[in-house]
């Protein structure tokens, strides 16, 4: 069962409008940020051999609207980049659109609901994506990457992508959720075996117990679906049952867990299969006066482009440390590595890790140093590792 780009847009249009919708009489702020960074980059789209090296110049500009009404807040966001190299390679621009609303719907029940679309040529400047939605938007969110990003440099993706949720209080300790998304993810001109487009989409169900002041437990149930264009192969269906438990065990230290089975039915030349394999997620997050650190680490069955679907392991770490009132430095690291479950046999993984430093040098105008690290260690694909360091400024608009 395959889906046209036009059949993924009718939703996707349903839920633009609810995010404007949701903005009426709302207070809004409307702001951008504006960057510059230079750098120097040795090997940016992951060539193997021959000279590699180049000095890169990068222009950002993010606007956006933020509208708060009695019920909730929606963000509307966008960012345009341009990256420009001295020698070797051709400049590139990548770009998203995209809104976020939550909303009270009554006391007991609340909405939430985003859309967007990014386009974006891969690379080793900026290698960590989702490739369900694109590049994160919260810096502090857990990292995932696509394992097949180590296969697809220079090639442009775009995602277009929807979701929403309903959550309702049963009780003062018992709440049901419902939620869906689908994204379709396609590589255009691509020539490449590495690069398959296809669309994901699915739902979940859930149900939460307070079984103390900080702990709840719960039950959830998710389907999900891949297709893949060009033919049926790597297409599957799961069912994903598991059991979470989340829990604060210090007032600033919060665990999240979940564990289970997913049930999945995969197409490969000649025939299908069924296999069970287990899933689960931990992270732990620790919130300070000066530092934020979290650790995530899961394993699912999902859609990848390289090795079709596949078991994704991931494993995410963010650190934020405040050095001042002005000054702050984080660290990031990922690692994630997928297996074909069946038809292509394909595995990749892929790791990056990097260091910041921000100082704010006026309300409005900041400056920013970079340096990081990526490489892709498969014997599949190889790829050879990339070293990037860069300084820049970042100026403020508007009132956000």
């Amino acid at each position: 069962m395959s889906m046209t780009l036009t059949s993924v847009a009718r939703p996707l249009a349903g839920l633009a409008l609810l995010l404007a919708g949701s903005a009426a009489i709302a207070e809004t702020q409307v702001g951008a940020d504006v960057g510059v960074t230079g750098g120097y980059a040795t090997n940016p789209y992951g060539a193997t051999s021959g000279s590699k090296g180049s000095a890169t110049l990068t222009g950002t500009f993010s606007p956006a609207i933020v509208m708060t009404s009695p019920t909730g807040t929606t963000r509307l966001s966008g960012q345009v980049s341009h990256t420009e190299y001295s020698k070797r390679y051709d400049g590139k621009t990548s770009y998203n659109v995209g809104g976020v609303t939550s909303q009270q719907l009554s006391p007991l029940t609340s909405l939430t609901a985003s859309a967007g679309f990014n386009s974006f040529v891969n690379n080793a400047l900026y290698p960590v994506y989702d490739p369900i939605t694109g590049i994160p938007t919260d810096p502090n969110a857990p990292i995932i990457v696509d394992p097949s990003g180590g296969a697809t440099y220079a090639q442009r993706t775009e995602t277009l992508y929807g979701s929403a949720g309903l959550s309702t209080s049963l009780s003062p300790r018992d709440s049901i959720s419902i939620s869906g998304r689908i994204s379709d993810v396609t590589y255009p001109g691509a020539v490449s075996t590495f690069n398959r487009s296809f669309t994901s989409y699915g739902g979940n169900l859930g149900y939460n117990r307070l079984i103390g002041p900080e702990t709840s437990i719960g039950v959830n149930v998710g389907v999900s679906r891949a297709d893949y264009r060009g033919g049926d192969l790597g297409d599957s269906t799961q069912i994903s049952p598991s059991l979470v438990f989340a829990t604060r065990l210090a007032p600033r230290l919060s665990l999240n867990l979940s564990g289970g089975v997913t049930f999945a039915d995969t197409n490969y030349p000649g025939g299908s299969s069924s296999r069970t394999y287990l899933a689960g997620s931990a992270s732990l997050c620790n919130e300070g006066d000066r530092s934020n650190l979290c650790a995530s680490l899961s394993r699912s069955v999902a859609p990848t482009s390289f090795a079709g679907t596949s078991t994704v392991t991931a494993f995410g770490l963010s650190h934020n440390y405040k050095l001042d009132e002005r000054s702050e430095i984080n660290t990031r690291l990922s690692y994630s590595k997928a297996d074909s479950i069946e038809g292509l046999r394909r595995s990749s993984d892929y790791g990056t890790a990097s260091m910041g430093y921000s100082r704010q040098l006026t309300p409005r105008l900041a400056a920013t140093l970079q340096l990081s690290y990526s490489d892709s260690f498969n014997a599949s694909f190889s790829r050879g590792s990339n070293f990037y360091g860069a300084a820049g400024i970042r100026y403020r608009l508007g009132n956000l």
